[in-house]
């Protein structure tokens, strides 16, 4: 009997240690957060192009929404978050079109369901496209984007991304946008952030950068390093409409542009390369930040050229290699090669310091 009695005793304290520790189903528990990047998306055709048979609209109403994003799907769905760069505008109405600009770019609402299809959850809409159609067409792509349950950020808007309790906030800023003004506001909005929502990370976009520029900018630089003095764990930028390369300030890791990816803006391919890229955060048991792992897919924007057929893909062999050959010649250090068996190129992990 008092065998059983201490039995019991024991059992029970165990049972008191992990509900002291949150237990086995601990919302704290070390977490690993695995983040998919790709670049530029325009899901959509400039009003005269719309009709055309060679549009982006019009293989849609070929090839269906499945169509875009099939050959990377199967990337996309095994991470927790697949974020690009919505590039254009998603309204069923041309009401307000900027016709100052040179290039608009707009898909119907319904379009948002090719995100969907293509396993992409997030997106950003801070870039020189967003306002194409005024604030009627801003208002519509939310909207759009809300009926899919696709999230958003960019400019003053924030979008938290949560796992077993981890939460990760993304920003997003273009070039534009970089005011004092604004950047004042995302550093406290940072801290705020992490003081009263308990957030664990940030990820911080930009839309910078020269067009069809190999190089970046001493401003996309700038950028980057502001953005983690002010607390981001990763920078991912693009615009340029070419890969570019990465650096690592303070143990984090910097992309400078992705490149294009499924862009109905261009009915050529002007530049096939693209890059895609994987993160893994991860986190101790009490939520804090600890190191994060970078993994480089390459990719080309299209299956045919010159024209294109706004379906990415993955790249291997020589096409692999060019597109790596572009990375590593804006990139200061060494990059990791690609292992042939996986197609990527996996780096080494950074640890927060």
């Amino acid at each position: 009997m008092k065998r059983m009695l201490w039995t019991f005793a024991l059992i029970l304290l165990v049972l008191c240690l992990m509900v002291g520790r949150g237990g086995m189903n601990d919302a704290r528990a070390e977490t690993t957060v695995r983040l998919t990047f790709a670049g530029d998306v325009t899901l959509g055709s400039e009003e005269a192009v719309r009709p055309k048979g060679y549009s982006l609209d019009s293989f849609a109403g070929v090839y269906g929404y499945d169509y875009f994003f099939a050959k990377v799907r199967d990337l996309f769905a095994q991470d927790d978050l697949t974020v690009v760069n919505l590039e254009g505008v998603l309204s069923d109405s041309s009401e307000g079109e900027n016709k100052d600009k040179t290039y608009r770019f707009r898909g119907p609402a319904e379009f948002a369901q090719i995100l969907t299809a293509g396993s992409i959850e997030m997106v950003n809409l801070a870039n020189n496209h967003a306002h194409d159609y005024g604030e009627r067409g801003l208002a519509d792509t939310r909207r759009a984007l809300e009926q899919e349950g696709v999230a958003y950020f960019g400019e003053r808007e924030v979008s938290v991304f949560e796992k077993n309790g981890v939460k990760i906030a993304f920003f997003g800023l273009s070039y534009s946008e970089m005011r004092k003004a604004d950047r004042e506001w995302a550093a406290k909005e940072i801290k705020r952030l992490e003081r009263e929502e308990g957030v664990n990370a940030v990820v911080f976009t930009f839309h910078a950068g020269r067009e069809y520029s190999e190089a970046r900018t001493a401003k996309q630089q700038e950028y980057a390093r502001w953005a983690v003095d002010a607390g981001a764990d990763l920078v991912v930028m693009h615009h340029p409409h070419v890969v570019q390369g990465m650096s690592v300030y303070d143990d984090r890791t910097v992309l400078y542009s992705l490149g294009n990816f499924c862009f109905g803006g261009n009915k050529n391919v002007r530049a096939a390369e693209s890059l895609i890229a994987v993160a893994e955060l991860t986190f101790a048991d009490e939520g804090a930040y600890r190191s994060q792992q970078i993994t480089l897919y390459p990719a080309h924007i299209s299956g045919t050229q010159p024209r294109s057929n706004y379906q990415p893909h993955l790249v291997t062999g020589k096409d692999a290699a060019r597109v790596m050959r572009r990375v590593q010649a804006d990139t200061r250090f060494k990059l990791n090669p690609i292992d042939e068996m996986t197609g990527a190129a996996v780096q080494e992990p950074l640890t927060a310091n």
